[in-house]
């Protein structure tokens, strides 16, 4: 059948009943349990244009009930669907464009009393996948696992990385190693590897190499099943399926048609998947392994050297070959560099095949209690080791090297020549080789040092952030300052902040605390002073007290704040109130409708997104900072 949003973009504003069935297992995070469901509207059909069934992530508030709610499960609720929005942030994330891509539709806060469960449903093959992962992961919680060393066995066992904190994604990042974090070809290759070696004594007629060949292929289809039948896993158990085939018939073929065929069966049954960040990053990595490793062991002497110097350069060669497939896309997507690969997938890479090994013998032994234990314990041992090793490659001075940003056009051009230099190399085309390695170098030139976007000056940007204000004071040279309304949640706002200040090649900004003052800037109560700017940020009912007339540039009204719009322009005399995300829906209606009833100028910073505050006094001027 058709997708029906392909005609039916968006969901009615509007509270309906709907029927779901859970298409994942629900996981903890925040506040709140979420799970992806495919959720269809019941009751009277809708006019033309809006969506009326689809995928969509369900948030409950966290409860018993709904932590034991399980894949498959049916529920009914009243609710009303969010369609996806960014929130209007200046160099953040496409939440928009991220959703559209996974094939989500739309978000549901369900309160503890807001849904009913129908019981459970008829299970696919996918979900039965999933429901599979999740008993792995509880059974890991009953041995004894939990914390960093849980998150990082179910990532590189199952492939589950929900439990993985962001701080330890980002120290994974910077030391170059993300890619173990990935359930992909690298874990796969392993256990093909170590079923190898444990089916070494079936040997003989090519009848008994058959069978061998056939059975590692099955089982690792039942690998990639208890993983989840991830895109990443298909894709390698498609690959590895095909060589297993090849050798059964006595025709290896090429690896990259192997990879190509992969590539076309998995962009047939999901055409969206061309432009998935992980797929891109996955088949570049393989595709430059498989192209540049057999050369560059060639030109190593690899095969008239022995065993330890061959498996040393090997490694070294498929983390450069790797790192060289990705290094467009990581520049593009993530603007950073790091600096340290080779010798951290020089110690993770060798750890992460003794994991898979340990992580083998846990589920043969798992029917034997008496000898979980020290299995158990090995692994826990090597999950803290893996993890300190990394925590320190991360520490090392200028172990992720922030790069300029590139668009769609710098990174293309980067990959063509990247890909024609070591192309030339390897068919020993030297001249074409040295050329592109010139223009490439030409091109990074270019973009470091051309300015990225309009000249500065002093301004103050406020970002659009659910949870608190979020406030960037810059100076034309690079200088800035954060402060918030609640600074507990500084490293929540270093999030919103953080990718604008990496876009605009800033210094790490200082955090603002009251009392603060120096030639630049002053903050105090409240009140932020710079570049002739005065901004009166308030997030309660205190200035009711205040007694003394203080004419400001605008007005940031927060979560928190108590009071009328009438009483606070007497206060604090203003053309300009701006309505900060944080506030909770009925507070925005109400300050609204007194901004309007007072006539005072406003800007609703939830639906139009970031601004920037430029100027003062008569040449104040508010400009949206909304990309397209």
């Amino acid at each position: 059948t058709c997708d029906k949003g392909v005609a039916r973009p968006k969901w009615p504003d509007e509270k309906a009943v709907f029927e779901a069935q859970l298409l994942e297992v629900p996981h903890l995070g925040g506040v709140s349990t979420m799970a992806r469901a495919r959720v269809k509207r019941l009751g009277a059909t809708l006019a033309d244009g809006w969506r009326e069934e689809g995928d969509v992530n369900l948030y409950f508030a966290t409860s018993v009930e709904a932590e034991a709610l399980r894949v498959g499960e049916v529920l009914r609720f009243e609710g009303r669907v969010k369609n996806p929005v960014n929130a209007g942030n200046p160099a953040e994330f496409d939440a928009v464009r991220y959703m559209r891509l996974k094939g989500v539709t739309g978000t549901v806060f369900l309160p503890v009393d807001g849904w009913e469960s129908l019981g459970a449903g008829e299970l696919s093959w996918g979900m039965r996948a999933l429901a599979l992962r999740d008993r792995v992961v509880r059974f890991y919680e009953r041995v004894g696992f939990k914390g960093n060393a849980l998150a990082l066995l179910s990532a590189v066992s199952v492939g589950e990385r929900r439990g993985f904190s962001a701080d330890l994604r980002e120290v994974y990042a910077d030391a170059g190693v993300s890619h173990l974090l990935a359930l992909s070809g690298l874990h796969l290759g392993i256990f093909y590897m170590v079923l190898s070696l444990l089916l070494a004594f079936v040997r003989g007629s090519r009848a008994l190499f058959v069978v061998r060949e056939l059975l590692i292929v099955l089982l690792l289809w039942c690998f990639a099943t208890v993983a989840g039948l991830s895109p990443s896993v298909v894709r390698a158990a498609v690959l590895f399926t095909l060589v297993g085939v090849g050798r059964c018939l006595r025709r290896d073929g090429a690896a990259l048609n192997s990879l190509s065929f992969a590539a076309v069966v998995m962009l047939v049954l999901s055409p969206r998947l061309l432009f998935d960040v992980g797929f891109q990053l996955s088949f570049a990595s393989v595709a430059a392994i498989l192209l540049l490793v057999p050369w560059l062991r060639e030109v190593a002497g690899c095969e008239r050297s022995n065993r330890a110097w061959n498996w040393f350069f090997t490694s070294v060669a498929v983390s450069l070959a790797a790192q060289v497939g990705v290094t467009p896309f990581v520049w593009y997507y993530f603007g950073t560099f790091p600096l340290y690969f080779l010798f951290a997938n020089l110690l993770l890479v060798p750890l992460a095949t003794l994991l898979v090994m340990l992580v083998v013998l846990l589920w043969t032994v798992s029917f034997l209690p008496f000898a979980q234990a020290p299995v158990a314990w090995l692994l826990q041992w090597l999950l803290s080791f893996m993890n300190g090793v990394v925590e320190f490659v991360a520490a090392l001075p200028g172990a992720s090297c922030v790069l300029p940003p590139a668009g769609v056009a710098g990174a293309v051009c980067m990959a063509l020549l990247l890909w024609c230099f070591f192309g030339a190399l390897v068919q020993r085309r030297y001249r074409v080789a040295v050329f592109a390695a010139l223009v490439s170098v030409a091109v990074a030139l270019l973009n470091f040092f051309l300015p990225s976007g309009e000249a500065r000056n002093d301004s103050m940007l406020v970002f659009n952030n659910k949870k608190s204000a979020a406030v960037l004071a810059v100076t034309a040279g690079g200088e800035g300052y954060c402060f918030s309304s609640v600074p507990q949640f500084d490293a929540d706002i270093d999030r919103v902040v953080e990718p604008f200040v990496k876009r605009e090649r800033l210094r790490q900004p200082l955090w603002l605390e009251n009392g603060y003052s120096d030639s630049v800037v002053a903050y105090s109560e409240g009140l932020l002073s710079f570049g002739g700017l005065r901004v009166q940020l308030l997030a309660d009912d205190c200035w009711l007290e205040d007694s003394v007339q203080r004419p400001v540039d605008a007005l940031l009204l927060c979560r928190g704040f108590l009071g009328g719009v009438k009483d606070l322009l007497v206060h604090y005399p203003t053309n300009c109130v701006l309505l900060d995300g944080s506030l909770y829906e009925g507070s925005r209606r109400r300050l609204l409708r007194e901004c309007k009833a007072a006539g005072v100028g406003y800007v609703d910073i939830a639906r139009v997104g970031a601004v920037k505050l430029v100027g003062a006094g008569d040449a104040f001027a508010v400009e949206y900072m909304r990309e397209k």
